[in-house]
């Protein structure tokens, strides 16, 4: 997941952050993108409901939900394309393809 988890500020409006993507490649951004969790059908809260409708997490558990950003018909991600998907305040998450 990342080499840390952080537990969120109650402060922090979880049906409003921007999500951002980033593809570079070679050192050239190939892809790029944008979103907000205001965008999904289901807000936060909605989702853990159903996550803990029919089974309890004792130690807890992880809620991913991906991104909502989609590269275009016909991208592919190559070897050494190095990802990026950014929630300003939250964390950053960089992965390189192998």
């Amino acid at each position: 997941l990342a080499p840390f988890i952080r537990v969120l500020d109650d402060d922090l409006d979880l049906r409003n952050l921007p999500i951002s993507v980033k593809i570079s490649r070679a050192g050239k951004v190939e892809f790029a993108g944008n979103t907000n969790t205001s965008t999904m059908k289901r807000t936060p809260e909605e989702l853990v409901g159903f996550l803990f409708r029919e089974t309890a997490f004792p130690d807890g558990a992880l809620l991913m939900t991906g991104t909502g950003v989609v590269p275009p018909d016909g991208f592919t991600l190559q070897s050494g394309d190095t990802i990026e998907i950014e929630i300003p305040g939250v964390a950053t998450l960089v992965n390189t393809v192998d």
